[in-house]
């Protein structure tokens, strides 16, 4: 709000008006408080599904490309076992994710009209969907470096399936 001057008495002393800086000071206050609350919410604990609620198969679908992450030796009975790693085509030897990296770089690039299979976009990003099951055992050591080796591969269109332990009588 402005200040009266008398008319009579000539001042000269300038005043600043703070209130114009008060408010850009509340603003700024306002503004940080609202952001560092939105930051905070990021940090979210999330509880992940477990696999008693994983959702089954559709029969009737197309068989996508998948992925095991089983113990790498089957014929044990180990409650927790050592090494573990990765199976796909069917084949009863576990591979390294070195061997992966090829057999990855093959799936996004095939092309079968047959089975859902387009390749790769224009943009270099594949459109075939992986299917990964992992064994509720496995350490995420063996996940994540799959997940990694896709990313760079370019392959985004991922379903992640959870094995069930078999219970122990």
């Amino acid at each position: 709000m402005a200040k009266v001057r008398k008319t009579g008495a000539r001042s000269d002393k300038v005043e600043v008006d703070l209130t114009p800086m008060i408010d850009v000071v509340f603003l700024l206050i306002i503004f940080f408080l609202v952001v560092t609350q939105i930051t905070t919410q990021e940090n979210v604990n999330l509880r992940l599904p477990d696999a008693l609620a994983a959702n089954e198969e559709d029969p009737q679908s197309k068989r996508p490309f998948v992925i095991h992450i089983a113990p790498a030796d089957q014929s044990s009975d180990a409650v927790l076992p050592e090494i573990f790693g990765y199976f796909c085509h069917g084949h009863p030897e576990p591979k390294n994710i070195k061997e992966m990296e090829g057999i990855l770089q093959e799936q996004a690039d095939r092309v079968d009209e047959s089975a859902d299979y387009t390749g790769r976009g224009p943009d270099g990003i594949s459109e075939n969907m992986i299917v990964v099951r992992c064994d509720a055992r496995a350490p995420a050591q063996y996940f994540g470096q799959l997940i990694e080796l896709m990313a760079l591969i370019k392959i985004y269109k991922i379903k992640i399936a959870i094995m069930k332990d078999q219970e122990i009588d």
